[in-house]
Formats: C-alpha cells, structure tokens, sequence
C-alpha cells in the first residue's frame, strides 16, 4: 500500500473513532435531526439490494475498428424495410435509448421505430412522437431534441421475459441502446413510478434545516452517525464558502460538495460554481439576497455502526455559518456508498482515463464531471468515448459514441439544461473575445444511473477518453463517481475452462481504445453442446460464468443449464469481424446444498439451436460467497374480517386480494360461499373494507378491521360461468382497478380467465371475454407489472403429459394478449396430480434483490403454505426455502412496499372463521 494511501485511511479510522464516542452527545445540539423513520423512494431503496444477476450492457454505433468513425452503422440485422438495431433473448430491460443525427436526417418523413416484446409490439410509429411525447410516454420519460440537447432520449423501461426487437425504418446515424440481461434483469419500476420518481419536487419534503454552525479546520460538523441510512440532506452555506466544503463519508477520503450535491464546480469560477437546478438525486439554489446558497440531496447514504456522515473545512479555510438538516432511515447493512473523487489531466495518448475504479462488487449509481481547459475554439475533446469494463473483462461491455452522448446531449450540447437523469448544468467560455478564436470551455455535466446502475461483482473499470481516441491534450478533468457496494459477495477462487481440440487461430484486438493490441486467440465453433463439471467450494452461493470468443460471426446463442435446470441464456446479437475477441458473463445462483460434500454440479452450455455458429475461446467460473439464506418466521395470527357471524352465515372466505383504494381505505376481495367447503358452488367474490392506513394497525386493533361493504359483492358468476375463483386485483397504467380471476368450464384443461375493471373499487363491470384456457383446472391467477410489462402466475401442471404440479407465467403489454405458457416453478414426480395441487395460491413479490414465490400445497397439509426464492421472476428452484402455517396466502406490505416496508401475510379458507392477518420476519 502506498503510504499515502494508508496515511489517508488512517485519518479517516481516526475520524471514525472520535465520530463513535462523541456523535450522540453533538448531533442533539448541532443539528435538526428527523427521527430515523423517514421513508426512502421504492427506486432508490432497489439500489441499496446487490443485483448480481444483471449483466449490464449497450449496443451503439461506435467505431468497431477503435477509432472515431462513430454511426451509420448497418444495425444487427435487416428485416425488410427495417433495420434491427437491437435483438435479445433470455430474460432482460431495456433501460435507455438514445438517438441523434444532424437536424435534417431527424426530420425525414417516414421514419418508423418499432419496439417488440415477447412478441408483441409495444411501440411503432415515428420516432418524432415517440421521444416528444406525442406516444404513449410524456416528459420525464421521453425527450425531444430541444429537452436533452442535441439528441432523442427515452428512460421509458421495456423489460421481456424471452425476447426483445427494436428496428427503426431509415437512417439510425448514431444511437445507444442500454439495457441488462440475466437473472432479475426485467425487474425494476414501471413507467409510472419510474415517471413520478422523475418528475417530483422531492425537496419540499426535506426537514427544516437547524440554525447555523461554525465550521472550522480541523473541527468537522458531524450529520449523522450509523447504524443509520441518511435519506435526505439539506444545507445552507455562504456563496464563497463553496470552494472550502467537503464531504466525507465514513473513512473515505472527503470529497468536494460542489460535487457530491451534483454542482460539479470548484467554487473559482466567474459565477461562483452557482446554478439553481434540480436532478432526481441533487438540487443547488444560487446564492439569495442574503449570500446564502442551498445544496440538497436524497441519495441514501448507509452508515454502519461507528461511521459518521460529516462536513469538513479546507485547510486554512474557515467557514462562518451553516445550516443544515438531515432526514434519518432505518440501517441497511450489508452497503455502504463509495464516493471517488478524480482530478486528473488528460494523459496524451490512446488510453481512457479511469472515473470509477474498483475491484469490490459494486453498482454505479452517478457521475459528476467537470470538464475545462482544451485547446483554443476546440472541443473535439467531447468525441472521447466512455469504456465500462466489469469482472475483470478486457472486453468493455459498454462503450459508448462521445462524451455529450453518454450524458444525453448531441453534437457539443445545445447549451446549459437539467434533466432528472442527465445534464449540461453550466457551460462557461473564458475568452470569448475576436470570435471565440482564443475561447477555452468549461463544463458541468452529470449522468444519474438510477434506472440503469452498472452492475460489476468482481471489479469495475469506467473509463473515458479524452478526445477522438483518447489522446487529446491538454484538458483537465474532476469527476465524482458514486456506487454502492456489497462486501458481503466476496470472490472464493476461479476455475478456468480452456479450449480442447482443434481450433481457430486468429490475431484480433478487443473492440475498445485505439490502442488495444492485436493478440492470438484460440477459438472452437459448432453447435453443440459444452459440458463443464463445476468444481466448486462448499460456501459458494453464486457462480459467474465468463466466455471469450469470436464475434466475427454473429447472432451467437446459447441456453445454459445446472444440473438439468434452465439457469439463463447467452445471446450476442452483433458481430465484428475487424476486431473480434470478445467476452460476455452469466450469472448462475448456487443454493445451499449444490455445492461441497463431493458434489460437482454439472454445467450444460446448449448450442445446438444458436443461428450463428457458437465460438469457443475459453470459460472461467467464478465463485462468491454472499449473505446467508434468510431465516423466516412468522408472528402470531389476527383475524381481520370475521365472516363466522355475518347474517346467514357461517360463511368462508378462499383465495381473495386486497389494494388500498384511492381514498386511503382497503378493499378486499375474494371467493365467498356458505359453510361447508363446496368449490363447485362458489359463484361470487364479497367485497370488504377497512381503514388506512394499513395492515400494522389490523394487526394491532382490538376487533377486526374489515366489515362487510354496503354492496356486499364485487363480482357474481354469468350464466356461462360454472364458478369463479381466485380474483386478483391490481392498479392500472391510468390508475384504476383491473381483476383477473379463473372460471370453471366443463372441461378442466380448458379453464378459463377474464377480467373486470373498477374505479373505486366498488362497482365493477366485465371487460373482453376470455384472456385464454389452460389445463389442469388451471387457476388462482395473480398480476405483477415489471417495467411495461404484465406477468400473469397460475396454478398448472407442466404439461399434459407430464402432470407435475407448478406455477405457469404469460406475458402481456395490453392485458388483453398473452404469450403462450411457460413454467416458473415446476415440481418433482411426487407431485403429479390432475389439478397442481401443490402449487395453490401463487403469489410473487420482489425483496432485496430477490423474488418470492409462495404456494399452498394442500396434499401436504391445508396450512402448508411454502416459499420459492430466485433471483428471476421466471425461473424458481423447486426447492423451498421456507414453509409457513397458511393457506391462500396473499401478501401485503406496511410503509414502503414490498421493497422495505414490514410483511404480512393472510391466511383464510373453509373452516377458519375470517381472514386472518400474520407478520413476516427475517426477510
């Protein structure tokens, strides 16, 4: 270690010590504080759960040959008149699009994008409209030329669970496309909240800030200490104090506030470092009549228990007055978030200056820039493309087509602008003078990867080049670049798997800088199968597996397989012969159990149906450790709605749902019938309600919370119906209600599934006909939306012939067409039955960077209630990792949603009297 490095860190151990014995004893007297139950926005609370999973990715119109012949580009393929600039497979999110070309390519009549998902299409029509909200998406999602300066940016997420097309009719001159692939990767927020993330003035919740602290040199004004996350952060500052603030987080080195509240200014400029902004991460107010100017910030900050979140001084520098506030959440342990400050000049030659390095796993989650200097009237140095490399992969993963592109400009930028997710926030021309020949720039820029983190669990490398290939000079560059990482995923060991047998030989350089040198691979191609006999130590919980091969001929794909079980897909849909090595990883979870004790899990690669020839340079699989399976247990049961003693009655109460209305109340919903258990009769679903705000006050009020609505029914069975079961409510794109539920028909492989719609969920009323028939009395329907897309679980077998009980899955953009079958859980032999039942009662939720599935196996017992967990919401081992005392359990959660807030779980049926309501702990 260098010993500046460790004199460094050995300060911040210090401040951390000092931070733990006198925190509590300061913070009383020096600050506003808020009590640690502020809540974190669903978005940003995904961020602080590790995604292993997502192999982070761009497909652009980069130069292939390294230089900075960047677009037009021919696309991946031709499909008639379209070019197809993106095509996927396996599970995955598009997360953004981005186009631009001169304003009289832009303009041309009939242009076409068309956007396909699982088959069905999303989006067709002109890219004019789709971009300046003429579509379906409206600012913030979507921006127009003028919004984001210079260039056609979309944040509008299209997740898919097997395939995705994006063509475009005409001449695509430069365009990116990010997205992810692999186990989880279609998860994430829809375009509504991803929408109102977006677009909310967040700092009209911030706490009011506290009067004013001195600050001085060597004296630092201590925020807050752990265990505790900082969910908002508000000064106030003197206008000239802004070049002697920093920030220091923990035992990191401090870093300047201008930056780290998203300025990214040094306080010397002729404007002070000033501009009044507001990002979906930061906002800064100029300085007001009084001098004073403001910095905010909603990015959680974790603190482990004796680290401290604090203001510093420069050295030298005092500073007379601050205001500030903090709002506190609860602890996350298991993150913390890394803050790297650069300031470098650009090196001179081909190569790409490092802004984010690390070798711990991470997800990135911002960059802030400032750019000055150059040469006189020149700024080619924005050509400079950005090169992410993670997992210690020589290959960059993304790589992009200049440096306003990265942060959604075009052409050098239109001018200063705020967007949520990116921004030119200050553009300064020193010498403007005889025409701007001697004019030198500045520039303050960020890029926010809230919707798109980059993804790396074994090191990451984000770097830029400066200018057209990296050697532009001279120019200086600050950068502050923000992650989070996970040390609880730590790297066991490696086991390479190198090519056997005849090859091909070939020199290739990695498409990346100019520079790269050309070196010998050793490449098979066939389509076949590789199978890998997986050496791996008994605590490994997940397993990458990385390929290097020729990309000279493309699409590539592959299915890949653990012991017979279907773990993802590698497809690479672009080819480059000029410069073909290449690399590309998968991530595959490993539960307890598969590894150790002599056991060599066996590791399948299927070729056979790849269209292209699948190429061969050699695996490696990569191990890690990572935090240990949740221990579940569950709180005593309440009863919520007593159905015992309704007039009439006694009545039960089967698979049911409940959503809080727009007025604070809930509703629930469900299969109502007369005591004893007759399912062939069940013909209506009763309707009940109860008070906000939620199920921690059911569980503690005296009597039950839900009674009996006036209309006493939301929906009763048509003539054609048999029975009707399992309804599933859920909230629409525009708001209202939509339930799903199963009919009976006379045959049971053919049973059926429709839908109602309501506004206030007291009147309903039938939309369409049947959505489709399945087999094996399929049933027990329940809706989930990832990104745009709506999932559909059910209970059904495998297939006809093979009658193992499961959960099935279709996919829908309308919720009107549906893809056709698949399996996310299927179960062994033992459980073959014509009806699935084991698999009752589907119900999936995503927590912390895993999904949930939980069924009702009533062979076993009728409260045997067991919970599935997998990284993808389509594919779950069949083996559980917890059984529960419950049946038709649906889910709710209290004060945050499922991603933070406290679960619970119903439990009802024949017999049991009610609805009853019981807490989860562990997860």
């Amino acid at each position: 270690m260098h010993a500046g490095t460790h004199n460094v860190r050995a300060a911040g151990a210090r401040l951390d010590l000092f931070v733990s014995r006198a925190i509590r004893h300061l913070l009383g007297a020096s600050l506003a504080m808020a009590p640690g139950a502020a809540s974190i926005a669903p978005v940003l609370e995904d961020l602080l759960s590790f995604h292993p999973g997502w192999i982070t990715r761009s497909v652009t119109t980069h130069d292939p040959a390294g230089g900075n012949d960047d677009g037009y580009r021919p696309g991946i393929a031709r499909e008639g008149d379209h070019q197809v600039l993106f095509h996927a497979r396996g599970e995955g999110r598009i997360t953004r699009i981005w186009m631009t070309a001169p304003r009289a390519e832009l303009d041309k009549p009939d242009q076409e994008l068309w956007i396909e998902i699982d088959g069905r299409t999303a989006f067709r029509g002109s890219p004019h409209d789709f971009f300046e909200g003429r579509g379906p998406w409206r600012s913030p999602l979507a921006l127009g030329v003028e919004a984001s300066s210079g260039a056609f940016t979309s944040y509008v997420p299209f997740a898919w669970s097997s395939e995705a097309k994006v063509r475009f009719r005409g001449v695509p001159v430069y365009y990116q496309i990010t997205y992810r692939e692999g186990p989880g990767a279609a998860s994430g927020p829809t375009p509504e909240q991803l929408e109102r993330f977006m677009a909310e003035d967040w700092t009209a919740t911030l706490p009011a800030p506290s009067p004013r602290e001195a600050l001085r040199p060597g004296a630092p004004l201590l925020l807050a200490a752990g265990p505790a996350t900082v969910a908002g952060l508000d000064i106030r500052i003197p206008a000239g104090s802004l070049r002697d603030l920093a920030v220091r987080i923990g035992g990191q080195p401090p870093v300047p506030a201008s930056f780290f509240f998203g300025l990214a200014s040094t306080g010397t400029e002729v404007d002070g470092g000033w501009t009044t902004f507001r990002s979906a991460l930061h906002a800064a107010w100029a300085p007001d009549g009084a001098g004073a100017g403001r910095l905010a910030t909603r990015l959680p900050i974790p603190l482990a228990e004796g680290e401290s979140l604090a203001l510093e001084a420069a050295p030298g520098a005092a500073i007379a007055g601050i205001e500030a506030a903090v709002d506190l959440a609860p602890a996350r342990p298991g993150v913390r978030l890394l803050a790297q400050y650069r300031d470098q000049t650009a090196p001179g030659r081909e190569t790409t200056m490092p802004l984010v390095e690390s070798d711990e796993p991470l997800q990135v989650v911002a960059l802030i820039e400032q750019i000055r200097g150059g040469r006189p009237d020149d700024r080619t140095y924005l050509e400079g493309d950005e090169m992410i490399r993670t997992d210690g992969m020589s290959y960059p993963l993304q790589i992009g087509t200049g440096t306003e592109d990265y942060f959604n400009g075009g052409f050098y930028f239109l001018g200063p602008h705020s967007n949520a997710f990116s921004g030119q926030l200050r553009f300064l021309v020193d010498n403007p003078e005889d025409g701007g020949r001697g004019a030198r720039f500045s520039h303050s820029l960020y890029r926010l990867h809230v919707a798109d983190p980059i993804v790396s669990r074994s090191g990451l490398r984000f770097g830029m080049e400066a200018g057209p290939t990296g050697a532009y000079t001279p120019l200086r560059v600050r950068s502050l670049g923000l992650s989070y990482a996970f040390p609880e995923y730590r790297v066991l060991g490696e086991q390479p798997i190198p090519v056997r047998g005849e090859g091909r030989r070939a020199h290739s350089a990695v498409d990346a800088e100019r520079s790269s040198p050309r070196r010998l691979m050793l490449s098979r191609e066939g389509r076949g199968i590789t199978r890998i006999e997986v050496e791996c130590p008994p605590e490994a919980r997940g397993l990458l597996l990385l390929r290097a091969y020729s990309a000279a001929k493309a699409p590539q794909t592959a299915r890949v397989r653990l012991d017979g079980r279907d773990v993802g897909t590698i497809h690479e849909m672009q080819a480059n012969p000029v410069r073909s090595f290449a690399e590309d990883a998968l991530w595959i979870d490993l539960p307890p159990g598969q590894c150790g004790a002599g056991r060599r899990p066996a590791l399948e690669i299927d070729a056979t149906s790849s269209p292209a020839p699948w190429s061969e340079g050699g695996y490696t699989l990569r191990f890690f450790s990572g935090p240990p399976a949740p221990q579940l247990r569950q709180g005593p049961a309440v009863e919520i709605f007593d159905t015992e003693g309704l007039p009439g009655g006694p009545f039960y109460v089967n698979d049911h749902s409940m959503i809080q209305l727009p007025d604070g109340r809930w509703m629930l919903t469900g299969i109502f019938n007369p005591e004893p258990y007759r399912p062939d009769t069940e013909r209506a679903f009763v309707l009940a309600t109860a008070p906000g705000p939620g199920p921690a006050r059911w569980v503690e009020a005296a009597s039950p919370s839900f009674a009996l609505a006036p209309e006493r029914f939301s929906t009763h069975a048509l003539a054609d119906e048999r029975w009707i079961w399992a309804p599933h409510v859920v909230r629409d794109r525009d708001g209202s209600l939509v339930m799903i539920f199963h009919v009976g028909t006379p045959d049971p492989d053919r049973s059926g599934f429709r839908i109602a719609r309501s506004r206030d969920g007291r009147a309903w009323a039938r939309h369409g006909r049947t959505l489709f028939e399945d087999i094996c009395v399929a049933r027990d329907p329940m809706l989930v939306r990832l990104g745009d897309l709506w999932v559909v679980y059910y209970t059904r077998c495998a297939s006809r012939e093979l009658r193992l009980s499961g959960v099935a899955y279709r996919t829908s953009l309308d919720l009107a067409h549906w893809s056709p079958p698949a399996m996310a859980l299927t179960l062994g032999p033992e459980t073959a039955m014509h009806n699935s039942g084991h698999t009752e009662s589907p119900f999936v939720f995503a927590r912390g960077g895993w999904f949930y599935l939980t069924v009702t196996s009533y062979p076993v017992h009728e409260d045997a209630t067991f919970v599935y967990r997998s990284r993808s919401p389509f594919a779950f081992p069949p083996r559980p990792i917890a059984r529960l005392r419950a049946h038709a359990a649906e889910w709710v959660a209290d004060g945050g949603g499922f991603g933070a807030g406290r679960l619970f779980f119903t439990h009802a049926g024949a017999g049991k009297g009610g609805v009853f309501l019981q807490e989860l702990f562990g997860i």
